[in-house]
This record gives structure tokens, sequence and C-alpha cells, in this order.
């Protein structure tokens, strides 16, 4: 598919953002610069979690060894998958109120979560999976919905994977960032985090310093900005 030469252009299929023909970076890339300490004791205790399942007394430790390197790698892809579709599901209930069961008792429970918050908390979901973009800082994102609850209106995101991370108000404020930009008449109160695990856990939290926020997620855009430019 040829990129127009002027203007915005979002590649659905490959999840590209483009700008007057050049490729605009992305706010999860963006903040992607930041430590996830987390990560790199999960994908270690992964890999002992294997060998201790398949170290046996007569097998090749090496080869053991080998496989246990990708381990994590492996479980993340499941996860990513499980994820992707509960999300899928969400988006369609936010923006048909319907819900069909896919039989698969976690992704069901996941969504069902999600589902029952919604309903409990009177939410009005005013919109889903928005593209905005800045020309000011040339980048990118898709959020998931925007709400109201409770007279307030929320800018917000839903997670499937272990908790609910600051980071994620830095994501959120990115994308604001970009809407007002776009639409500077927008009213949005605070950023909300909606987070279903994989393993029945659920949890949400607000939080409303979008001064602070910005500031963090224009902090990140500099440092990515900083260790992508090439040396002469």
């Amino acid at each position: 598919m040829k990129i127009p030469e002027t203007g915005f252009y979002f590649d659905e299929e490959k999840h590209v953002y483009w700008l007057d023909g050049k490729r605009m970076t992305g706010v999860t890339t963006i903040l992607g610069v930041l430590a996830k300490p987390a990560l790199i004791s999960w994908a270690s205790k992964e890999a002992c979690e294997y060998v201790r399942q398949n170290l046996k007394l007569f097998e090749d430790l090496e080869a053991v060894l080998e496989k246990a390197k990708n381990a994590y790698a492996q479980k993340r892809d499941k996860a990513a998958d499980i994820g992707t579709l509960a999300h899928s599901l969400v988006e369609t209930y936010i923006k048909t109120n319907n819900f069909t069961p896919t039989g698969n008792e976690q992704i069901d429970a996941m969504v069902t979560q999600f589902i029952v918050w919604s309903q409990v908390n009177k939410v009005e979901f005013l919109n889903s999976e928005k593209v905005v973009w800045s020309r000011e800082h040339f980048y990118g994102g898709k959020y998931d919905f925007t709400c109201k609850i409770d007279d307030k209106t929320y800018l917000g995101d839903y997670k499937t994977g272990s908790g609910i991370y600051f980071e994620m108000f830095l994501q959120c404020a990115g994308y604001q960032l970009a809407l007002l930009e776009q639409e500077p008449e927008t009213k949005i109160d605070g950023h909300i985090i909606v987070n279903t695990t994989k393993d029945g856990k659920f949890n949400t939290e607000t939080h409303y310093d979008y001064t602070a926020t910005k500031e963090g997620f224009l902090a990140a855009l500099k440092l990515y900005r900083l260790l992508n430019t090439k040396l002469e």
C-alpha cells in the first residue's frame, strides 16, 4: 500500500502511524525507554522453572539450559494471545454493549470482570479505540476508551498484564496530549486503568495530575529521541 505523501495516515494492519510520508513514533515505543526491572526478574524465574521441570537425571544439561533461555518468551507470547483476545472482546462490548462468551474460561472471566465493573459503576463509554497524533511532537497512538463516571470524564486503558504500573498513566498522558492538539475543546478530568489479570485478579486505579504525567511522558520522548539520534 502506498503511503500518502501529505497528511496523516494510520496503517491499522501494521499499527504504524505516518505523517506527510514519514513514519511517526508510537506512544508505547516511546515509553519502551523506561527500565522494567520486574521483567528481568520474571524472565529469570521462568528460566529456572523450565530447568526445574525439564532437567532429568540423564538429560543433556546444555540442551535444557539452551531452551530455558527462551522459556519466558513462550509464556509471554501465550499471555499476549490471551490478552489480545480479551482486549478485542472488551472493545466489542464497549462499542455494542454485547458480549458473546468464547468458551475459554480464563478469557471469559477477564471480560466479565470488565463488564461487571462498568455496570456497577454505571460507566458511560464515549468512544473506543480512538487514534490520535501530534504534529508538534511527531508521534501517534490509539487509546482504549473515554468514559464518564460520576460526572467525571476519563481517558482510559484496559490492561491484561500482572498489575498496574505508573508508566501506564504516562501512556495516557501521551494520548491526551495528542488528543488535545487535535481537539483542544475536549475535557478530560483524569486517567483510569482497568486491569484484569490472567490469574483472576481485578484492579482499577485513577490519576488526576495530568501536568505531572505529561511532563513525564515528554521526558521519555526526549530521551527516546536522544537515544535514537544517529551519530555523525
